[in-house]
């Protein structure tokens, strides 16, 4: 099936400050070779720890920052060679929802002409049609019509991210990209607004590129999950596999992070700290950029450079356990005895095989 949506090697980098002993520093790659594909209808959650590029990726994809290389095809239209006026009738296709409601939201603004700026841009309606959809756009997202006569700080954080969502799919987008579009929500509201995502998608068809950290709302939300560090997915594949039977040992780090809703359940886990902080995105360590917090870090780890490996039930992960050591060959990084917290992890002869 071909993709709605499909990034290759999507490359963004930021010139790195000045400095004394450095007078043209390299540039800092805050997005370095992604590529990942959006169906028609489904959901793909991008999640890692907070400066691993996820808000990047959306905004290089969607040409809020320009990228360095790479390619972005929407329906087999290339995005990052349109020129200004045909990029924004494309964008009328994948529109995107940000993390704080309110300061996407001009506070001088009527929610009415918030609302509808997307269809002064895209569409031409008179001013009773004009109305009528964005009173059609407030029912869609659980709003009073009557609330287009307000403005943004009459209202609550939930309600300002439905007005939000409401603009979003002002112009019948395809797809929709949410930034963290539900982190700054309490836990009920957060979950009125992911029962208003499900309905979107079940009603007019959405297809969503979800960016989050909260890893069991990707989960309850996500068709398929890609996992980032440093710039780079490290491993992708169906939700439940991912979270299920994780291929990446920065994914079983980052999964023992989420509580388990069963006290007895959640004292047996035993919680995965990771040494240390990410490195330097201006100073990439050579080899595989977590080697300097992997726990079960081989020599081959720290100079060469991991390439993909399919995973049995769909998906790929970056990680030498799955050619060399262990050679899981796709198998969960559970299976493994996890060294000791300071412990030199053992090495595993070079054809020790580890079953699924």
């Amino acid at each position: 099936m071909t993709p709605l949506l499909e990034v290759q090697d999507l490359v963004v980098s930021f010139a790195a400050r000045r400095s004394l002993l450095r007078r043209r520093p390299a540039p800092v790659r805050a997005v370095d070779g992604v590529s990942f594909e959006l169906h028609q209808g489904e959901t793909l959650g991008l999640v890692g720890e907070s400066g691993c590029g996820k808000s990047t990726t959306a905004r290089g994809l969607m040409r809020l920052v320009e990228p360095e290389s790479g390619s972005v095809r929407l329906d087999g239209r290339e995005l990052l060679d349109l020129p200004a006026r045909p990029l924004r009738s494309a964008r009328r296709d994948i529109q995107m929802v940000f993390q704080d409601p309110y300061s996407s939201l001009d506070p001088s603004m009527l929610v009415r002409d918030s609302v509808a700026e997307p269809l002064d841009v895209h569409l031409r309606l008179d001013r009773r049609e004009r109305a009528e959809r964005v009173a059609e756009l407030l029912r869609r997202v659980g709003l009073p019509p009557e609330y287009m006569m307000r403005y943004p700080h009459e209202f609550s954080g939930g309600q300002r991210q439905r007005i939000t969502i409401a603009r979003a799919i002002a112009a019948e987008p395809r797809i929709l990209v949410l930034d963290e579009a539900v982190s700054a929500l309490d836990v009920s509201t957060q979950n009125q607004v992911i029962a208003l995502l499900e309905e979107l998608s079940a009603a007019i068809g959405l297809t969503y590129l979800f960016i989050a950290h909260d890893l069991s709302v990707v989960r309850h939300i996500s068709d398929r999950v890609a996992v980032m560090y440093l710039g780079q997915i490290v491993e992708h594949g169906p939700a439940a596999r991912v979270f299920d039977a994780p291929a990446h040992p920065y994914t079983e780090a980052l999964l023992s992070a989420v509580p388990v809703p069963a006290p007895r359940v959640q004292r047996r886990r035993e919680r995965i700290v990771l040494a240390g902080d990410p490195p330097d995105p201006s100073r990439v360590p050579p080899g595989c950029r977590f080697h300097t917090r992997c726990p079960y870090v081989m020599d081959l780890c720290r100079t060469e450079v991991p390439l993909p490996t399919r995973v049995p039930g769909a998906g790929e992960v970056a990680c030498h356990l799955h050619t060399t050591g262990p050679r899981l060959s796709g198998a969960s990084v559970r299976t493994l005895d996890r060294p000791a917290a300071g412990a030199r992890p053992p090495r595993a002869p070079s054809g020790a095989e580890v079953s699924a």
